[in-house]
């Protein structure tokens, strides 16, 4: 009822809801929230009718037209103090013939009055609790938007500011502004709808901190944190007498010197300026470096601190352009200024080709992150020696147990395993590795797969997902063929995919991006003539004659899916006003009725027999006897059979049908559950038909259709099976009843093989 969160005792409505709901039996649609619920004699239901006391929304107390929809508050906890049962309706008739609704008009009237604009710091619904706390940003225009508004809390606070001010014999300007601070600190409180103001957000101040939090304690209107918070780095015992025994002061974040840009640790000495800069700036004159072309810097040779190590290099091999390496200043017991760089040969390193990369430390953070190319690490490790290439202890541990959890796989199938050993030779075993990285070392080389190594990963918290690789496939394919349109066609377009994913104005349910994809893909080839050969610019010129002659040009199913798609086009463009006409208005789709065939007895015979696998025998037996569709047997559960009892529940959204199994399709479930057993022994997969590859897939996912399909003999399809059976039990009984019963099939469906089956009875005969 009223969709709250609380405990409600074996019933499904809670105890609040249960008078109300006995008093006005009546339902229907509440037009303020649009949800289905029991509806009082203002024509309201109970959520609603307490929002509206609770909010004073006077527009639908008063029950206006223009008045829009409101969303329903989340409600936690019960409300056993909720009067919504017993409270008077909002529109009543009395004695004299006019209606209580005065106050209303009075509360609308000052409502209407307001300043234009969003509202400053809106008093909430006291006692809720927020699920996101935001910092705030206040300002001096928060202060003065604030001027002259009735605060709740005012009143006990001003007594305790002029307490303190005659106490320590503060000034008035003093007083002035701790009350506009304190008005501010109450202001949020009642925007936060809280009893007590959290001592953190004081933090959001402008000033005073320290004053507000020591005047709202004093009131009692602090919510206190668990330890003394300070809000000022000054030295409060000179300058805020009140204050006797201030909180430490947090903990200085680090800096970064304002000479060479290296960043200074925290709890060195006060200043922008690290040690070794301060003591370079005593000995040198101050000027323009040549190098980094900074002004105002202390000079020797024409170059600052920060410059002056490269001085041999930039004369041995001069460059348009000078960088400089970002360090941080620690303390290393030696003084004095940069050494300059050696400039001369390279000494040639001595390198060992089989020994493990260089690799990034744990806890260390790369400050640009680029797509790597892989090529070059498959190249070096194809020129090392047959076999592993070289890992660190921890890396070699996590290979070793990505084996152990895959003993089903082939010993000649080392994908997945030379995946993993090839990322963490190059990136080492101690940081996360990016998905993206996994991906695109697997699309190089055909002999690597990148899903398994990052399930592994996922669980041992080693993978950083990348966003981008877990996107609808349809979605990202309909992005890119809007893309491919010129503008403002794709706008267009792109208008009508958003009301199909019910994104627009009006609500309803959205559309799956697989249907929008099919849509799209019989759209493609009337927009592209129309705006490549034809020259249209805009949807907008799109004619009547147009549609047809696009129409005309296709025939049977495609010529339906094609008139489908551009009634919903230029419909849903219509309803969002981006075109002025629809030019597919009168278009008629047609309906094309498809007979059902029967497979030959030639193919049928021996057709469990030709299925080699208790995976293909059981998918032969649930679609040739039971007639179940292809999707339904990819989603089956190992929960749904119940080989006790001899029954098979299969999942149609909300509904189930069970399938009473006979001897036969018994017996292939039975062998096909051993098999699986003794095969798999350690997979979690839920569902009943699983392949190699999803029984050991941590994401559980279904068998693809292309292993059902497999699965069967050659020249016959899971969809040929299933009419067939269905035809075959019409032609016996020529029940449309009973085929419902049996195979859960609808009416329709039911008549149409009926139809087929017995021509002669369903026959319309002329009149």
């Amino acid at each position: 009822m009223c969709l709250g969160w609380l405990v409600v005792h074996w019933y499904r409505v809670c105890d609040v809801c249960r008078p109300w709901v006995r008093k006005y039996p009546e339902c229907g649609v509440c037009p303020r929230c649009r949800h289905e619920a029991h509806l009082n004699t203002d024509g309201l239901c109970k959520p609603c009718l307490s929002a509206i006391r609770a909010e004073d929304d006077a527009e639908w107390a008063l029950g206006l037209e223009e008045a829009r929809p409101r969303p329903v508050q989340l409600t936690v906890g019960g409300t056993y103090g909720d009067r919504s049962l017993s409270s008077r309706p909002l529109r009543r008739p009395t004695k004299n013939g006019s209606k209580a609704g005065v106050e209303w008009w009075t509360k609308l009237r000052k409502q209407r009055a307001a300043p234009a604009g969003p509202p400053v710091l809106k008093a909430q619904v006291r006692g809720q609790i927020p699920l996101f706390t935001v910092p705030r940003v206040l300002g001096d225009a928060t202060v003065s938007a604030i001027v002259g508004r009735p605060v709740a809390g005012w009143e006990e606070a001003r007594p305790v500011i002029e307490a303190i001010e005659a106490e320590h014999g503060l000034t008035a300007a003093w007083r002035r502004k701790v009350a506009e601070m304190v008005r501010l600190a109450l202001a949020v409180r009642e925007a936060e709808g809280a009893e007590r103001l959290p001592e953190a957000m004081l933090r959001d101040l402008p000033g005073n901190g320290d004053a507000v939090r020591l005047v709202l304690l004093r009131a009692g209107l602090l919510d206190e944190a668990h330890k003394p918070m300070r809000f000022s780095i000054s030295d409060q015992l000179a300058r805020t007498p009140y204050i006797t025994a201030p909180a430490p002061l947090p903990p200085r974040p680090p800096r970064q010197c304002a000479d060479c840009y290296a960043w200074i640790p925290a709890g060195r000495r006060a200043g922008f300026v690290c040690d070794p800069c301060r003591h370079w700036r005593e000995r040198t004159g101050r000027g323009r470096c040549c190098r980094c072309g900074r002004d105002g810097l202390a000079l020797r040779d024409d170059r600052c601190r920060n410059c002056h190590p490269y001085r041999l290099l930039d004369e041995a091999r001069p460059a348009s352009r000078w960088f400089t390496q970002l360090v941080i200043s620690l303390p290393t017991g030696k003084g004095g200024p940069f050494e300059a760089f050696p400039v001369g040969e390279p000494e040639v390193p001595d390198y060992d080709e089989r020994r493990p990369a260089l690799h990034t430390s744990r806890g260390q953070e790369s400050l640009f992150t680029l797509r790597r190319d892989w090529a070059p690490v498959l190249a070096r490790l194809r020129s090392t020696p047959a076999g592993e290439p070289p890992l660190t202890v921890t890396a070699r541990h996590l290979v070793e147990e990505f084996a152990r959890e895959r003993r089903g796989q082939r010993p000649d199938y080392k994908k997945n395993t030379r995946t993993l050993a090839v990322l963490l030779y190059w990136l080492g075993a101690d940081a996360a590795v990016f998905e993206r990285d996994v991906y695109d070392l697997a699309r190089i080389d055909a002999n690597l797969a990148a899903k398994p190594v990052c399930q592994f990963l996922r669980m041992r918290g080693l993978l950083v997902a990348d966003p981008d690789l877990h996107r609808d496939a349809d979605q990202m394919w309909i992005e890119s063929a809007l893309a491919a349109l010129p503008e403002p066609v794709a706008s267009q377009v792109g208008a009508w995919v958003k009301v199909m994913r019910e994104q627009g104005p009006r609500e309803g349910e959205p559309r799956g991006y697989d249907g929008i994809r099919r849509y799209l893909t019989n759209l493609q080839p009337a927009l592209t003539t129309w705006t490549t050969t034809v020259g249209v610019t805009s949807l907008r010129e799109i004619t009547k004659d147009q549609v047809e002659e696009a129409v005309d040009g296709a025939s049977g199913y495609a010529r339906r899916g094609l008139a489908t798609a551009l009634r919903s086009l230029f419909r849903a463009l219509k309803h969002e006003r981006v075109i002025f006409r629809n030019p597919a208005r009168d278009l008629r789709v047609g309906d094309i009725k498809s007979i059902p065939k029967s497979i030959p007895s030639d193919l049928l015979m021996g057709l469990l027999d030709q299925a080699t696998t208790p995976l293909g025998r059981l998918v032969v037996a649930l679609a040739a006897v039971h007639a179940l569709p292809g999707k339904e047997i990819q989603t089956l559960h190992t929960t749904d059979l119940d080989l006790s009892r001899g029954t098979l529940e299969v999942r149609r959204g909300l509904l189930r049908h069970t399938l009473y199994l006979e001897e036969l399709t018994h017996q292939l479930a039975a062998d096909w559950t051993t098999y699986r057993h003794q095969r798999w022994p350690a997979s979690s997969n839920p569902h009943l038909l699983v392949s190699q590859k999803s029984a050991v897939d941590p994401d559980h996912p279904a068998v693809s259709t292309g292993t059902l399909s497999g699965a069967l003999p050659r020249g016959l399809t899971l969809s040929g099976l299933r009419q067939d059976r269905i035809l075959n039990e019409a032609a016996e009984s020529a029940d449309p009843l009973r085929l419902m019963r049996l195979f859960g099939i609808a009416e329709k469906t039911a008549m149409r093989y009926v139809t087929a089956a017995h021509p002669e009875r369903t026959a319309k005969l002329p009149r």
